[in-house]
């Protein structure tokens, strides 16, 4: 992408930041989406953690740059790549290419987009290497689906589109600010995209289980792959993002 960002980034770009003990963020460059005919910015984030056994979790891989490689080989090797929903696999085969001794995990439906690529799919079941440190559930809702991960050691969940918080102050373009605004995509309350709120009107149980899960973790913090996270009252923004405050605390 050439030109000034159109949302003002979060920096610095494309280094592991420390986020809690064996938990990493690294911020990546935007991408960019056309809405109405405006082009709509969309900060990027990944996640990596390391497993007990000294293995990288690397979870919505951002833009691979040699720099980044070399600080990521730094915290030790990776073992795992994660696709966590069919529209975040822009950047998985430069990862592939730069750890051919990770294994890809993707949400069904991402094959047809990465043909070249071999993944597990993700359910419940997780590899062994993982359990002591993560939980998953997959959030099925029909045209999209996402799993969501939670750090136990830290109580960090780990959500990509499913909760955006987009800030307004970062947006440049007033008419961009204003549709995303009027969208419901800008804070300080994350909530998931408007497509992803269509998708979820036939599938309200499958959202619903999910919204519940996520709860039941009882995360204390959160990480999202666009936008601003929150570091604390993880409950609160879950249940005021799906609108369902108080709902699954029967």
């Amino acid at each position: 992408m050439t030109g000034a960002p159109g949302y003002l980034p979060y920096e610095p770009q494309l280094i592991p930041k420390t986020w809690a003990e064996d938990i990493w963020t690294v911020d990546g460059p935007e991408v960019a989406y056309s809405l109405w005919g405006l082009t709509i910015p969309c900060p990027t984030r990944m996640t990596i953690i390391r497993l007990p056994s000294g293995d990288l979790w690397v979870h919505s891989p951002v833009a691979c740059t040699p720099d980044l490689v070399t600080a990521v080989k730094a915290l030790g090797p990776v073992a795992a790549i994660i696709a966590p929903n069919a529209f975040h696999y822009t950047h998985l085969a430069d990862w592939t290419h730069a750890f051919p001794q990770a294994a890809v995990f993707g949400v069904a439906g991402l094959g047809t987009k990465v043909p070249g690529i071999a993944f597990a799919v993700l359910d419940e079941h997780l590899p062994q290497s993982w359990c002591e440190a993560i939980d998953c559930h997959v959030i099925a809702l029909g045209s999209f689906t996402e799993a969501v991960f939670l750090h136990r050691a830290s109580r960090t969940l780990i959500v990509t589109d499913l909760i955006q918080n987009f800030e307004a102050g970062r947006i440049r373009n007033p008419l961009v600010r204003a549709v995303m605004r009027m969208g419901g995509a800008t804070g300080p309350n994350g909530k998931p995209s408007i497509e992803i709120r269509i998708a979820a009107l036939r599938h309200r149980a499958a959202l619903f289980e999910g919204v519940r899960r996520m709860l039941a973790w009882q995360p204390s913090s959160i990480i999202l792959a666009h936008g601003a996270c929150y570091r604390s009252g993880a409950d609160t923004e879950i249940e005021r993002a799906f609108a369902i405050r108080g709902q699954t605390r029967s």
